[in-house]
């Protein structure tokens, strides 16, 4: 039980530091994303910035094919 609480509060206080530093929060994920996974960079960028990446990956593609 005390376990789960000390992961609750130290995913709250890794939120609150991304929101109050979302440029150096993109720069971890892109670093972590090198040998880590996709999800951490997702998840350290947002919705918004991950549409970002799909359209310009999707524009990319049909650039290449056409």
């Amino acid at each position: 039980m005390g376990e789960k609480s000390a992961k609750r509060k130290r995913e709250k206080f890794r939120q609150k530091e991304w929101k109050k530093n979302p440029g150096g929060v993109l720069n971890d994920g892109f670093a972590r994303s090198m040998v880590g996974s996709l999800v951490d960079l997702v998840g350290s960028v947002g919705w918004k910035m991950t549409g970002i990446f799909i359209i310009l990956v999707v524009v990319l593609i049909l650039v290449a094919i056409f």
